[in-house]
């Protein structure tokens, strides 16, 4: 999950029998980013969690190294594309997402792990931006039948933290919740009601609204079918009810101006909502999930596991971008293969893209970007 800032043998999952109506055929054109990735750091393992903090991209997922240098399922890039040898912390599972504290100055892991830096945490921690050690004073650590924590979103002293967890620090409250920056307290004035699991969280740019989609039926005493809203402070339910949403929810995004906010589903659709309205803009379906989204204001870049477009005809693999206004694929098409899943996460911040995932190459197979790369152009 991106933070606040923010296959030599091809799998085509749902999409075999209809690959021959997958043409090659153009998408519109738009700036992009360069489909060639940069010189950088890459995975022995797998990618899920991307966060900007300054001039270093955080990465956390399942590995063991990180531009070949070891490091334990999380470990930090600097602007060279070489990896940073100060930030060392260490998890003994799956990072699954990062955010990073409004000053800077304090990372936050969630997932599924029950260690960081050899001592208890259970599946939430801080460490310390520059050197990953373990804040030690900080702990609100989440339990249940299942108690991961799938997305992270920070503003002032409110850490949002969604999961399927049954409780957190020490209390009972579930899936959606927020505890304090500093202290790692639960914030008891925030309690939204959640009747199912989380996939990803979303603040407004103007930090009072938390949007959630995910696997859930109501949200905070309101019917709601895997996508809505909630007061940032309060976690009171907002208006917006979308009235078509094909399925459980697996990605999210806002447009940078708040305005629109996209979702995938697990029946391979991608929606468009304005969020002061609860009919769809537009709609399109792909071969597969779509597992990350990230909207600049020129383009929506997505990647997950699929192999093209059921709408349009066109291949894309893991990973394509397309125009906010209109939905319609643009022509950037890195080519991402190798692995099952395709891309997780991705990022835009500055003048890259980054993505992260279960992949090995790019651009046909010729580039060798194992489970993490970024791109340089104009997001």
């Amino acid at each position: 999950m991106k933070t606040i800032y923010r296959r030599s043998q091809k799998v085509v999952p749902t999409f075999a029998l209809a690959t021959a109506l997958v043409l090659t055929l153009p998408g519109a054109a738009m700036a992009s980013v360069s489909s060639v990735p940069d010189d950088t750091g890459h995975l022995a393992g797998s990618g899920y969690a991307l966060a900007q903090n300054g001039s270093l991209t955080y990465v956390g997922g399942t590995f063991t190294k990180l531009g070949g240098k070891p490091r334990a399922n999380i470990g930090a890039l600097r602007a060279d594309g070489t990896v940073d040898p100060t930030f060392l912390p260490s998890t003994n599972g799956k990072v699954k997402t990062i955010a990073v504290s409004d000053d800077g100055s304090r990372v936050f892991l969630g997932g599924t792990f029950t260690t960081v830096d050899g001592q208890a945490r259970a599946n939430l921690a801080a460490v310390d931006a520059t050197t990953g050690a373990l804040v030690t004073d900080w702990q609100a650590d989440t339990t249940g039948t299942t108690p991961d924590v799938h997305s992270l979103a920070v503003h002032g002293d409110m850490l949002y933290v969604a999961g399927k967890f049954g409780g957190i620090g020490g209390t009972e409250r579930k899936r959606l919740q927020a505890v304090s920056v500093s202290s790692g307290d639960v914030v008891m004035s925030f309690n939204a009601k959640v009747a199912g699991g989380i996939r990803q969280i979303e603040l407004s740019p103007d930090f009072s609204t938390v949007y959630a989609g995910g696997g859930f039926s109501s949200l905070s005493g309101q019917s709601r079918l895997g996508i809505g809203a909630v007061d940032a402070v309060t976690g009171a339910p907002r208006a917006w009810a979308p009235t078509e949403t094909g399925g459980s929810l697996v990605s999210i995004d806002l447009s940078p101006d708040g305005s629109r906010l996209w979702f995938g589903t697990d029946n391979n659709t991608v929606f468009a909502y304005n969020v002061d309205s609860n009919t769809p803009v537009y709609s399109f379906k792909m071969s597969g999930n779509t597992q990350a989204i990230e909207a600049t204001s020129t383009e929506v870049y997505f990647g997950g596991h699929f192999a093209g477009s059921i709408t349009e005809k066109i291949h894309r693999a893991f990973l394509a971008s397309f125009d906010p206004a209109t939905g319609k694929l643009t022509n950037w098409d890195p080519d991402v293969e190798g692995g099952k899943m395709g891309v997780w996460d991705i990022m835009a911040e500055g003048n890259h893209v980054h993505i992260a995932g279960v992949f090995t190459t790019l651009n046909l197979g010729t580039i060798q970007a194992r489970g993490y790369a970024r791109f340089t152009g104009t997001p």
